[in-house]
C-alpha cells in the first residue's frame, strides 16, 4: 500500500471489526449459561427464574446486532451469487461500488435512528416492564455502536473495491 496513513486506517478498522466480532461471540456462552440455568431451575427444581428468559433475550439482542462489521469484513453477507460469483474481481468491485450508495444510505439511517433511540432510552434510564425490570438502555447502546462499526468497515470495503476497480489489485 502506498499511503501509510490509509494502510494504517484500513488495518486498524479491520482489526477493530475482527476484535469486536470475536468479543461478541462470547455472548453466546452467556446466553447458553442463562438458558441452562433456567432449564435446570424450571424442570429439575420446579423453580423457574424471573430473569432467565429476559436475560437471554437481552444477550441475544446484542449478539444479533453487533457482528455486522465482522460479517462484512469476512464477506459473509448475502450476495446475488447467480450473477456476482461469475464476474471477475474487477467487475465485482465495480458492482460493489455502485451498490455502496445503498449500503451507506441504509447504515447512516440505522446509525442516526439508532443513536436517537439509544439516547432517548438513556435519558429515561429505561427499564423493562417485566417483573424483574432490568435496565435495557445498556443494550440499546449496541444499536448505534453496531451502525458505527459497520460504517467504518464499509469505508474500508469501499477503499478496497476502489483499488480493485481502478488497478485490478487489492490493497496490501
Amino acid at each position: 500500500m502506498r499511503n501509510r496513513r490509509l494502510a494504517y486506517f484500513v488495518h486498524s478498522v479491520e482489526a477493530l471489526s475482527e476484535w469486536s466480532g470475536r468479543l461478541v461471540a462470547f455472548l453466546l456462552l452467556g446466553m447458553a449459561a442463562v438458558v441452562l440455568i433456567e432449564v435446570v431451575a424450571r424442570y429439575f427444581f420446579q423453580r423457574p427464574t424471573i430473569w432467565g428468559h429476559e436475560s437471554a433475550q437481552l444477550l441475544f439482542a446484542a449478539y444479533a446486532i453487533m457482528p455486522g462489521a465482522y460479517t462484512l469484513r469476512h464477506k459473509a453477507h448475502v450476495n446475488m451469487d447467480l450473477i456476482y460469483s461469475r464476474q471477475s474481481a474487477r467487475v465485482r468491485a465495480i458492482l460493489d461500488l455502485c451498490t455502496s450508495v445503498f449500503f451507506f444510505f441504509w447504515c447512516t439511517i440505522f446509525l442516526w435512528v439508532g443513536a436517537d433511540y439509544a439516547a432517548q432510552s438513556i435519558a429515561r434510564w429505561e427499564h423493562s416492564v417485566s417483573v424483574w425490570a432490568p435496565p435495557i438502555w445498556e443494550v440499546k447502546i449496541a444499536i448505534p455502536l453496531a451502525g458505527f462499526l459497520i460504517i467504518l468497515q464499509g469505508i474500508v470495503k469501499f477503499i478496497r473495491d476502489l483499488s480493485i476497480a481502478t488497478t485490478g489489485k487489492d490493497l496490501e
